[in-house]
């Protein structure tokens, strides 16, 4: 019996189950959690920063829901997080520049001392995933393209620094593990 993609992805994510959510940030334009126990992981032979046991990587469309609303989306990469900033001319890409970095660090600061943690999953057979996170906050991460034969949309990826093991990626073309060099 094939297994649904559904089923496939919240197996995928139930390692994610208990662990926190210590660490979130963007790299250009896709966002990503650190999550689960701190490991110290070598970028360059003199160089060393904290990575989570788990890390995961959205490419698409996605939104932290709090109990207060949208607190934060990936829209707001564009916005600037300066009220006065000029929202035709600032440069989005440079970090601290926009909204979404200001309510990224808001996020994480709030619960340093005790950080929130993934007490569900759940996916469809599109790759959609919501993890329920503490303090009553859902991120919603939702692909925004469609199946195209002749290019594959990363919709997001879910990596485990701690092992090495495969990263699991979910695209316009479903779910794959893909060891990375």
């Amino acid at each position: 019996m094939e297994a649904s993609l559904k089923g496939e992805i919240e197996r995928a994510l139930a390692p994610l189950l208990g662990r926190a959510v210590w660490g979130a940030g963007r790299d250009r334009a896709s966002l990503w959690l650190q999550l689960g126990e701190r490991l110290d992981r070598r970028v360059e032979p003199d160089t060393a920063r904290d990575v989570g046991e788990y890390s995961l990587h959205v490419s698409c469309a996605w939104r932290l829901v709090g109990p207060e609303g949208i607190h934060v989306a990936s829209g707001d990469m564009f916005t600037p997080a300066d009220p006065d900033g000029d929202l035709e001319g600032f440069d989005w890409d440079t970090p601290g520049a926009s909204w979404c970095d200001v309510r990224l660090a808001q996020f994480i600061d709030a619960t340093a001392d005790s950080p929130r943690a993934v007490s569900g999953v759940s996916a469809d057979e599109l790759g959609s995933v919501r993890l329920f996170l503490g303090d009553d906050f859902v991120l919603d991460v939702f692909p925004d393209s469609s199946h195209a034969d002749h290019v594959e949309s990363e919709f997001w990826r879910l990596l485990h620094p701690a092992d090495g093991s495969p990263h699991v990626v979910v695209g316009s073309y479903g779910l794959d593990r893909i060891h990375e060099a």
